[in-house]
């Protein structure tokens, strides 16, 4: 059946849109001739939560994604060789080895400085699988309405239909378990202990456990599989594929609509209802581009767009309408290095672990367990994860996440990041050519970040010369320092956020506590930009925390005004 609301507001705003400027069209095909309550730009862990959430009040929504399919449930194509009707997005051990499957080569947006996913599910049917629930300090650098008391229900609502889980494999084993032998004998010595991680999410000092992974029924769980078919199975909801969103159709501080560009590279205006908003979900990287080319952010970077009309064809509103917001001035990132440890135990280096090949190739036997729900193929790659608390001298904290593996036996590949409590800032800027990009690094610019992670290398190096211990740095054994921990240098882990930051009208923020675009009425960013401070873990579940809260303020302001 028809949904008559939906019939109704695209009639009623049909009425008041008969003429269309002449800015609104920027040369594009004529405005379509639906219109929606909720225009969601990104179909990611962010973008479908909210889409879906919606949904459910009778609203209409449209989805718009960029990229193609994923799942094979979801129309995706790329299928494994051993089996037709499985995806490499489906399969949890393919986590870490997507970069090396010719097939998943579109799945990565190609105009950001950082991997993201450009495909349904974006992040979370890409990342390395992690589902770390977060602490409640999390919330703390958040504004009133936004701390851990307020966002607990709607944490509690998203755990309850994508719960995670830390023993993916329905035979209740855990499968290759070379690297958590190795180290948990390496660091038991010292204090260490055992936690689950998702009954225990704030016992985040000198403890491990085996990984949280986003496994559901022996498949990549997330967004995808959780929220998207309850939104499909609505007949006011529509998902739109292929459609890269361009900016958001303004004049003054009133949003009309989206300009969409479709896989032919042809535009259309896709028109909100009277009343109706835009939510941008497009992720930390990619939501300032379409901030910058709706005439929102610094002015140095909508000038660049405003130049670079020739070549991206993207019409501004008139210059007297741009609104001055620091958009990707606050960019963060978790730190990653890749550490090497050698095993010296003569009885531990006999422990072997399943090679990369051997993933992607996998034996019958772990195939016919993978049918079943169970195997190795039905974990992420991540065999046990470590955090440590850090005190700096001047007293302040920060947090240390480790994800341990092997790749090659004999030896521990430690990868290891910095995270909440970490206060360097980056900043984020738009080429002539749409491509985002880094004008100043979010990793390590301030000494307080860099003493705590020396302040980690010191302790792991004090374990390897002490006499229980199983391990040695693979550079200069014993005699390693911390300066041949930072040698090797250090990478970008992609749990960007920030970009966007939510909070109170201060200078530094980019929308309001109920993540409204300053300076507009009807537009919203809900997605890792808005999140202002880094948390503690990776960040796919505070992601989708975050949806889940927001679409309880926003709809409580819908009510607030009737």
């Amino acid at each position: 059946m028809l949904n008559i609301t939906f019939l109704y507001h695209a009639y009623l705003f049909a009425l008041q849109s008969l003429v269309v400027s002449g800015q609104e069209t920027n040369g594009a095909t004529a405005p379509s001739e639906a219109s929606y309550d909720y225009i969601v730009a990104g179909a990611g862990a962010a973008g479908i939560v909210v889409a879906q959430r919606f949904a459910e009040t009778g609203a209409s929504v449209l989805l718009l994604e960029r990229g193609g399919p994923s799942f094979f449930a979801t129309g995706g194509t790329s299928t494994v060789p051993w089996n037709n009707t499985i995806t490499i997005y489906d399969v949890p051990a393919y986590s870490h080895q997507l970069n090396l499957i010719p097939a998943a080569n579109s799945a990565w947006c190609s105009d950001v400085p950082g991997l993201a996913g450009c495909l349904l599910g974006g992040g979370s049917v890409v990342n390395g699988l992690q589902w770390v629930k977060p602490t409640t300090w999390d919330f703390d650098g958040f504004p009133a309405g936004w701390k851990w008391d307020d966002v607990a229900s709607a944490a509690a609502r998203l755990y309850a239909r994508n719960p995670g889980t830390a023993l993916p494999s329905a035979d209740g084993k855990y499968y290759d378990q070379a690297a958590w032998q190795i180290l948990t004998k390496q660091l038991s010595p010292h204090g260490w202990r055992e936690v689950d991680p998702l009954m225990n999410p704030n016992d985040k000092d000198m403890t491990y456990n085996h990984p949280a992974d986003n496994v559901l029924n022996g498949l990549r769980s997330g967004p995808a599989r959780t929220y998207l078919p309850l939104a499909e199975a609505r007949a006011n909801f529509k998902l739109q594929l292929n459609t890269k969103v361009i900016r958001a159709v303004r004049t003054n501080a009133t949003i009309t609509g989206v300009e969409v560009e479709g896989a032919s590279g042809s535009r259309q205006i896709i028109r909100l209802a009277q009343g109706g908003k835009v939510i941008l979900s497009a992720g930390a990287m990619s939501t300032p581009r379409l901030l910058f080319n709706s005439g929102i952010g610094p002015t140095d970077q909508i000038r660049v767009v405003q130049q670079s009309k020739p070549i991206t064809n993207v019409t501004l509103p008139d210059e007297s309408q741009w609104i001055n917001l620091p958009v990707g001035k606050n960019i963060q990132d978790h730190p990653l290095f890749r550490l090497i440890w050698n095993v010296t135990d003569p009885d531990l280096t006999k422990l072997t672990s399943l090679s990369t090949p051997q993933y992607i190739n996998p034996s019958a036997e772990n195939v016919e367990l993978f049918a079943t729900g169970s195997g190795p193929l039905t974990q992420g790659n991540i065999r046990l994860n470590l955090w440590q608390k850090i005190t700096n001298q001047d007293g302040s904290v920060r947090h240390i996440e480790s994800m341990n593996f092997i790749r090659t036996n004999g030896t521990v590949l430690m990868g290891a990041s910095l995270t909440s409590g970490a206060d360097s800032r980056g900043e984020l800027g738009i080429y002539p050519n749409g491509t985002t990009y880094f004008i100043k690094s979010p990793l390590f610019q301030t000494a307080g970040d860099k003493e705590a992670m020396s302040n980690f290398f010191q302790e792991l190096l004090d374990y390897s010369k002490g006499p229980a211990s199983v391990l040695e740095f693979s550079k200069n054994g014993l005699n390693a320092t911390v300066e041949d921990l930072w040698a090797g240098g250090w990478d970008s882990a992609r749990h960007f956020v920030g970009s966007a930051k939510l909070g109170v009208e201060d200078g530094t923020s980019v929308v309001d506590v109920d993540t409204k675009v300053y300076g507009t009425d009807n537009l919203f960013v809900v997605d890792a930009s808005v999140i202002p401070s880094l948390p503690t873990g990776n960040s796919m579940a505070i992601i989708m925390v975050v949806a889940e809260h927001a679409v309880e303020r926003i709809l409580a302001m819908d009510k607030t005004k009737q």
